[in-house]
């Protein structure tokens, strides 16, 4: 099992403001950090047309991080590719690939909020005929550099498609684990059904809200910052379908009930806790955990704390699990 942490998304948000510069910078000294501490890769996200500045080019700040630092990976989940460019945007991760040896994870998703696809002037009919072709040319052009493709998708068959194509899934850190498991196993369907193109089973990665502390105020802050995190899905118009796993989870039409699974999610407290979650995660079909601690309101010098206590007493009593 190989670890990262994300989700950094880059924002300036009413409860947490500051300089957009700042942001930046703060970013570029958190991918040293987490490189220091052993972790295998940093995670980013995107959207457009957000009040909070919510990154929307992935690929000039995964290259910017990948300049500081040596041995970590940069991931994007997801770059919405159907809002970009992607002959552009296809080269581009080419040239970053190569010029640092590969280290990049171009996660591509479809994109789901209206207003970014009539804020680009795209027809959101169009979004699936786009995003086919952009992930066409990702990997006739970047992969043979090193990059690796990952899918983003909260659906049996969309993750079955993206096995089938012998590309790796990350799944969302408010997926409950019955739907992870219920995931992990179409995209190996997809796969073996497709005749294990590649040889080599693509990989399951999966954002989990899982946090090292043995102190109880700091448990209670950081389910709060769990909770703040996932208001934004409100604003961001977020949900996934019911499943045979796990009912509904619409942050717009009932936002509490949403919460409160996605909150659900969270193991905090020690870290015999947090490695016991990972044998369940691992268990559920997942080979890479991305904790996802970048959070709402969490301060910088936080998360990096935990991270370090994370790396001294989680990692190592977790270096041999394998996915189920």
């Amino acid at each position: 099992m190989r670890f990262g942490a994300g989700l950094w998304c880059l924002q300036a948000t009413a409860t947490a403001p500051r300089h957009h510069s700042r942001t930046y910078r703060d970013f570029l000294e958190d991918a040293r950090a987490i490189e220091s501490y052993g972790y295998s890769s940093l995670w980013l996200s995107e959207h457009h047309f957000f009040y909070d500045g919510y990154c929307p080019a992935l690929l000039p700040a995964a290259a910017a991080a990948l300049s500081a630092t040596r041995t970590l990976r940069l991931g994007t989940g997801m770059m919405l590719m159907p809002l970009h460019q992607a002959d552009r945007a296809s080269r581009v991760a080419a040239q970053i690939a190569r010029r640092y040896e590969g280290r990049l994870d171009i996660g591509l998703g479809l994109g789901y909020r209206q207003i970014e696809f009539e804020g680009k002037g795209i027809a959101m009919t169009d979004r699936v005929k786009l995003h086919r072709e952009g992930t066409r040319l990702m990997v006739e052009r970047a992969v043979p550099e090193g990059a690796m493709v990952w899918a983003g998708s909260a659906t049996p068959k969309g993750v079955a498609r993206a096995g089938a194509r012998g590309h790796g899934i990350l799944l969302s850190g408010a997926n409950p684990l019955p739907l992870v498991r219920e995931l992990a196993s179409a995209h190996r369907a997809g796969w073996e059904s497709a005749g294990r193109p590649g040889g080599e089973r693509p990989r399951v990665a999966a954002l989990r809200n899982f946090w090292v502390t043995d102190d109880l105020r700091e448990r209670e802050a950081v389910l709060d910052w769990q909770r703040a995190s996932y208001v934004l899905y409100a604003g961001l118009g977020w949900s996934v379908s019911e499943r045979d796993s796990t009912r509904s989870m619409d942050f717009v039409a009932n936002a509490d009930q949403a919460l409160a699974d996605a909150v659900a999610t969270s193991v905090v407290g020690s870290a015999a806790a947090v490695v016991d979650a990972l044998h369940e995660v691992s268990d559920a079909g997942v080979d890479d955990v991305v904790f996802r601690c970048a959070i709402e309101g969490a301060p910088a010098p936080v998360v990096r704390a935990m991270l370090a206590r994370m790396s001294d007493t989680v990692l190592p009593a977790a270096e041999g699990l394998v996915a189920a």
